[in-house]
């Protein structure tokens, strides 16, 4: 479960540095970013890939294929076409990987907050007045 979400939560925060990175850098410098973040989603996607939750494989599947294409992308487009594709690559993670981290919040972490602490008859709870 935590490295579902920390691996989810590194997609994220990557796919943010790369929305930005996008737009700052050009030439190779962002062709190799997006290489190794295609690289990163692919990683990322694999270490989870297999969770029997299918909500989730599929999510990891489509960031795979994010991944693939992002590392195809920084090889095919040139100057601002990559500029552009390489922004919306990066959006398109950063919205999985909400969705991811969203999806896992609302299955597996909500049996925590769901739970409820009752006193027994012969135990009452400290703190509380009766």
């Amino acid at each position: 479960m935590r490295l579902h979400f920390v691996s989810r939560l590194a997609l994220l925060v990557a796919g943010g540095f790369l929305a930005v990175a996008s737009q700052v850098w050009t030439g190779d410098t962002l062709q190799w970013m997006f290489v190794g973040g295609g690289g990163a989603m692919i990683i990322g996607a694999a270490m989870d890939a297999i969770r029997s939750d299918l909500p989730q494989r599929a999510l990891d599947g489509l960031i795979g294929v994010l991944g693939a294409w992002t590392v195809i992308e920084a090889f095919s487009f040139e100057a601002s076409d990559l500029k552009w594709w390489s922004l919306a690559s990066a959006c398109a993670l950063v919205g999985l990987a909400g969705l991811g981290l969203i999806l896992h919040e609302m299955r597996t972490e909500r049996v925590v907050h769901e739970l409820s602490v009752t006193p027994s008859p012969e135990r009452p709870l400290a703190g509380v007045d009766r």
